[in-house]
């Protein structure tokens, strides 16, 4: 019989905080329910705590993997998928009870593709938190609406809240298969691309305002580390984002045309940030500004202006560009 969702877990070493996650995944009920986890190459206690789980639990699939990274785990979660939805739950974080049979009902009764969930930001204790109401990560989606995705997503852009968190997207399984959607392996920032492709897949997009999925603030994560290597990385894949915004762009719609050329703005925003204020070397910060200014981003981000900021902030970039274009080690 086919499982109503697949609740799909990427863990890499996130012992500390297994016991939580894992818990809160197998106390969801009133829905037949799959939990694929998968464990990418951990080298602390998580594979042991997983396994202590699964023999607990017959819902809890295993499965076990050198390290590839989240995309590479969430993708073989995928392959082994048999839901009729897909739900994603981070290793380290959490979701309150009940969440995933709310959810289930709400896309269900609503002959929904994909409905967008909200969450709360927590360190300790999310139970006791999410009692004392706090404040959601969403306030300003179309609660009460049923859209298409890319509709969806013109409006997040205009609204500055467009959220490609995949732990908060509860998708038709059949809506990812249809649309041979997997996640990107060669960058961070993964979540962008993969819900760009979900925004046109989705023809019906409904929201649950309540907030239940808890994501974990972690100071140590990679997108706060000073790291050079990380850093590097990180501003790589913004320019990769940058690349694919700009891509999938190309023939659609002038909304939807527009508010992509807008998010490549923003995403080349956290580039300029990342490019004067990370651990960048004069070589490295030299090459980054030369693909920037080979790939054409400033005329992609004069398009997607609709404000003298916006167009200051693209004259900055392309400026700061042509000077460390010319910096060398």
């Amino acid at each position: 019989m086919q499982p109503d969702v697949s609740l799909i877990i990427p863990v890499f070493n996130n012992e500390p905080f297994l016991d939580e996650s894992l818990s809160a995944a197998c106390a969801q009920g009133e829905l037949s329910l799959e939990i694929i986890i998968i464990d990418d190459g951990s080298t602390d206690g998580s594979l042991s705590k997983i396994k202590a789980h699964a023999e607990r639990d017959p819902r809890i699939i295993v499965i076990e993997q050198a390290n590839q990274g989240v995309s590479a785990a969430r993708n073989a979660g995928l392959d082994r998928a048999s839901g009729k939805w897909v739900a994603f739950l981070d290793g380290d974080d959490w979701i309150a009870p009940g969440s995933l049979a709310m959810w289930h009902q709400q896309a269900e009764q609503g002959d929904l593709d994909c409905l967008l969930c909200n969450g709360f930001s927590f360190r300790t204790d999310p139970q006791v938190l999410l009692n004392s109401q706090p404040p959601a990560i969403l306030s300003r989606q179309p609660w009460d609406s049923i859209l298409s995705g890319s509709d969806w997503l013109v409006q997040g852009v205009i609204q500055r809240e467009w959220p490609h968190y995949v732990w908060l997207q509860f998708c038709r399984r059949s809506v990812i298969e249809a649309a041979q959607m997997r996640f990107r392996r060669d960058m961070i920032h993964e979540d962008i691309p993969w819900t760009v492709q979900l925004a046109l897949a989705v023809k019906r997009m409904g929201f649950s305002q309540p907030p239940r999925y808890g994501y974990r603030s972690n100071p140590s994560s990679l997108t706060q580390s000073r790291d050079a290597d990380k850093v590097h990385h990180r501003i790589a894949s913004y320019l990769k984002v940058a690349a694919l915004l700009k891509d999938f762009a190309k023939g659609q719609p002038a909304a939807l045309r527009g508010a992509l050329h807008k998010q490549v703005v923003r995403e080349m925003g956290h580039f300029l940030g990342k490019m004067r204020k990370g651990n960048v070397s004069r070589a490295d910060r030299s090459q980054f500004a030369a693909e920037f200014l080979a790939a054409g981003f400033a005329g992609t981000m004069f398009k997607g202006c609709s404000n003298y900021r916006e167009l200051s902030a693209t004259f900055k970039a392309w400026y700061m560009c042509q000077i460390w274009k010319r910096q060398r080690a």
